[in-house]
């Protein structure tokens, strides 16, 4: 499949001809065409569709292609439909999953291909409630059953991951002008290891055609589970067994019937004892693993969410589809749309970003809703995006950064300069590569200064500009800040790495044969250790053909020159000829041996050692103190 950037930019303009922005880089503010409306194969469900059911795919294509223009992002988009295995029991639904992956280069540099795991999915489908977890030993035929967490907006996540919680706390879709006007669920797996996801329903009357089982509903259909959840038990028991011959397969069967089923049984009935007066209670669970017979065998309180209750956490209830609603879904018109997709802040990936900024800004939710449940509004009015003037805007800007950058001009003996001037808060800073993955560093302010700095993140940091080695004698300077008074043992910390890494073609570095690397090191402490301080500054020369004795002779000395009552400090490096220095607000980082002595030819370099460039990045400890810098100069010494 070709992947081409044909839509308003053209990306290899002067891509030969410059490294100011590597072509890596500059895939990430490319703007790419979407495939052809995708079409839903109906031979491939082990259902039947209407005419009006088959054209919903397209049509929810149509309006999210005109909201969302594909920026550092190929499409995949295809059609689907549910039910889509047989036997599988829920409405019946079609639309679209739009799978945007991140865009990247082929290792000739020549094709664009899509980045793997990086898969962003937005999906517009009628009659689907994405959120919901089938429960697969309560459902069957006529009959669904699911849990999904509280709709409650204000747990969210609470219980499984407070970072999360607060994420879409701070998000504020229930106030966004369309969207808040219609049902909001967030929703994903437990804990910190992936996103959360939005879910907004609409609904002719603002609600899901579902309701809450009861803890006596659910005892009793987990009772009626019983005789086939046993069969299957058996027919498990007699293939593990076969190879024992017949007599040893009714042996373990009998057992099975005398052993596990009344324990089944005696387990339900506890529960069923247990909560006597509050058996019309709605059914919640306290975690997301469901409900199996396991869970009777071992005696599990299936309904113990007292605690979770006294600390406001979120729960999982226990839900069916009202009566009717499998048979009506199967009509032309939708009983309810679903659109879903992740949303993000600026510590997300940029075409991440882009998916959730054009949602909330240009994908026009009324419409939508009028098209399917009060037709009389938009009559003859084709769809139209929210805020098309922005829209427009946005995307001259993704063109002008196509734009080779204007060079900066120094004075003589001045090599490198920067202090973040003209560059927007919030955004990555310009003319620095920063990678695509993780958090994106960004623009940021420090109490008690006008000028901007760039707040360290996830990943490295690195100028895209030198077309030459770093002068053969030279002085670095830069300021650096961590959060003033942080309460943590040790706060912001940083490494930053002048390398003789070679500049390729394409705009990218490869490694020098014979590496060289200055790297200093420092960690803010916290002051109230003055016996034993906890943050250091460490100048370190390393290259390729070290004696291990002279790499590894400094002893670690620790100090309160970086803390966090001295919370914004100044650096300098100096290298002149084979040696290297480095001072802290001018003193002297020095480096002593295990005996407290100086150590001969210590940050030293080799004869003839030249740099090319340089890289910073976030060594804190913990996330939750920022390390940031500024002033950076480098000045060329005769």
């Amino acid at each position: 499949m070709k992947n081409e950037i044909i839509l308003y930019c053209l990306l290899l303009t002067g891509i030969g001809a410059t490294a100011q922005r590597s072509k890596d880089s500059q895939l990430e503010d490319s703007i790419f065409s979407w495939k052809s409306i995708p079409t839903l194969n109906a031979k491939a469900y082990p259902r039947t569709f209407t005419q009006e059911q088959l054209k919903h795919p397209e049509l929810f294509a149509q309006w999210l292609q005109q909201s969302y223009i594909p920026i550092g992002a190929l499409d995949y988009s295809y059609a689907l439909a549910e039910p889509n295995k047989k036997g599988e029991v829920q409405p019946y639904g079609t639309g679209i999953n739009a799978a945007m992956w991140t865009a990247m280069w082929d290792n000739s540099f020549k094709k664009v291909i899509r980045q793997p795991h990086t898969e962003n999915p937005i999906y517009l489908l009628s009659n689907n409630i994405i959120d919901a977890e089938p429960i697969p030993m309560l459902t069957v035929p006529g009959r669904s059953v699911f849990m999904r967490r509280s709709p409650e907006l204000e747990k969210a996540f609470m219980g499984s991951s407070e970072k999360k919680n607060q994420f879409v706390h701070n998000l504020k879709l229930e106030q966004h002008p369309q969207i808040g006007n219609y049902l909001i669920q967030y929703y994903g797996c437990d804990g910190d290891g992936c996103m959360p996801r939005v879910a907004v329903y609409l609904t002719p009357d603002g609600r899901l055609p579902i309701r809450q089982l009861s803890r006596g509903e659910v005892l009793d259909l987990c009772e009626q589970a019983i005789p086939l959840e046993a069969e299957k038990a058996r027919e498990k028991i007699s293939g593990e067994n076969r190879a024992y011959g017949a007599a040893a397969q009714q042996k373990w069967i009998t057992h099975f019937n005398k052993e596990t089923v009344p324990r089944w049984k005696s387990g339900i009935q506890k529960l069923r004892s247990k909560y006597a007066n509050s058996l019309n209670e709605p059914a919640e669970l306290k975690t997301s693993n469901g409900i199996a017979m396991i869970n009777f065998y071992n005696g599990d309180d299936l309904f113990d969410t007292e605690d979770s209750h006294k600390k406001k956490l979120n729960t999982y209830g226990i839900y069916t589809y009202k009566e009717g609603i499998l048979e009506k879904s199967r009509q032309n018109a939708p009983l309810w749309i679903c659109i879903s997709w992740t949303p993000t802040d600026l510590n997300n990936s940029p075409y991440a970003r882009e998916i959730h900024r054009s949602m909330i800004t240009h994908f026009n939710f009324e419409y939508v809703f009028n098209y399917f449940f009060q037709p009389e509004k938009v009559q003859h009015k084709p769809y139209t995006v929210l805020n098309e003037a922005v829209q427009r805007s946005h995307l001259v800007s993704y063109q002008s950064k196509k734009k080779e950058p204007v060079k900066k001009e120094w004075a003589p003996g001045i090599y490198f300069k920067e202090d973040f001037s003209g560059n927007t808060i919030g955004a990555k800073p310009s003319g620095w590569v920063v990678p695509t993955a993780g958090t994106a560093s960004t623009i940021t302010t420090v109490p008690g200064f006008s000028h901007n700095w760039v707040k360290l993140e996830q990943q490295r940091i690195m100028p895209n500009d030198p077309k030459k080695p770093l002068p053969e004698n030279f002085k670095m300077e830069f300021d650096v800040a961590t959060d003033k008074d942080f309460i943590q043992n040790t706060g912001g910390a940083f490494l930053l790495r002048i390398h003789n890494k070679i500049l390729t073609s394409n705009g990218d570095y490869r490694d020098a044969p014979k590496q060289l690397f200055i790297d200093l090191d420092a960690k803010a402490g916290n002051e109230k250790f003055t016996q034993n301080p906890t943050g250091y500054t460490r100048l370190k020369v390393i290259y390729t053909g070290m004696p291990g004795a002279l790499r590894y002779a400094a002893k670690e000395l620790n100090s309160a020159d970086f803390s966090n009552k001295k919370n914004i400090v100044h650096f300098t490096i100096v290298k002149y000829g084979k040696k290297v220095s480095a001072f802290i607000d001018g003193k002297e980082i020095i480096a002593l041996d295990k005996n407290g002595k100086s150590i001969p030819g210590y940050n030293e370099l080799p004869e003839d050692a030249r740099f090319t460039s340089f890289y910073f990045e976030n060594s804190s400890a913990s996330q939750q103190v920022g390390v940031y810098l500024s002033n950076i100069s480098i000045t060329e010494l005769k």
